[in-house]
């Protein structure tokens, strides 16, 4: 994903905006860039006395993580076959969510601030390890929420972190999957088509549709699988029903 400090920075720009009409500019954190360095710096020590300063930005920073870890860590998404991508993307997404706390936050002291960050952004080229656009989105989604946290709307966050779940988990309710079968010599091809297909509606899944392989012995399925239900159960499921008509047939199974 390219670009995404400078994405960040547009959409807290905007944000700002926002705030400042719903005098959200008022925040003890907030200061001004057209004070002076010793008033600056005067306001910046005196927010360390200032309980209510360290409660809105942990509150912030701390709601982003954990709405940022709910859609990261969604079990839709624990069935991955590459373990080790999935974690990095995880990884990924909950500093995401952080960074777009963290931006807001500054951001709306002022919107000169933003022409700072965007110009950071567009001179670097922010490259996360998401790879896939489902992922892309899902890191969108927590960097608006992280702006959201950082603004203290937590309760717009919320309620577009549990939107969010909601939808992930109905989109991600079946897989798309490739199955490919090699019968025997001699067995018939047309009758073990039928067979799969049968099978694989049995396990709920939705049959899209069926290729023959060039060879004439070998037929591909494609289907929609649903997410509970594991790879190895399919092909072993597969297997045992095709093996006492047809003998030892040739299963693979490829899919997300």
């Amino acid at each position: 994903m390219v670009g995404v400090v400078a994405l960040i920075a547009s959409a807290a720009t905007a944000s700002q905006a926002i705030a400042s009409e719903e005098g959200i500019s008022k925040s003890l954190l907030r200061s001004s860039v057209h004070e002076t360095p010793l008033e600056r710096l005067e306001h910046a020590l005196h927010q360390f006395t200032m309980w209510a300063s360290w409660t809105e930005l942990l509150a912030g920073v701390g709601l982003a993580v954990a709405l940022a870890s709910l859609l990261a860590y969604h079990p839709r998404s624990s069935r991955r076959r590459d373990l080790a991508e999935a974690a990095e993307e995880r990884k990924t997404l909950v500093i995401l969510g952080v960074i777009g706390a963290v931006v807001s936050a500054l951001v709306v002291i002022d919107q000169a601030m933003a022409f700072v960050i965007f110009g950071i952004g567009s001179l670097i080229r922010f490259r996360t390890v998401v790879g896939n656009p489902h992922m892309t989105g899902r890191a969108i989604l927590v960097v608006v929420i992280g702006l959201a946290c950082g603004l203290t709307q937590f309760m717009t966050a919320i309620i577009v972190a549990a939107a969010g779940w909601i939808v992930i988990w109905w989109l991600h309710a079946r897989r798309a999957a490739s199955i490919r079968v090699r019968v025997p010599a001699g067995a018939d091809r047309a009758k073990a088509q039928l067979v799969v297909s049968e099978a694989l509606r049995a396990m709920r899944c939705r049959v899209i549709g069926q290729r023959v392989g060039g060879s004439g012995r070998s037929f591909t399925v494609a289907a929609n699988v649903p997410s509970n239900l594991g790879d190895q159960l399919v092909l072993e499921s597969l297997t045992s029903t095709l093996a006492p008509e047809f003998g030892r047939c040739e299963v693979e199974m490829r899919g997300e």
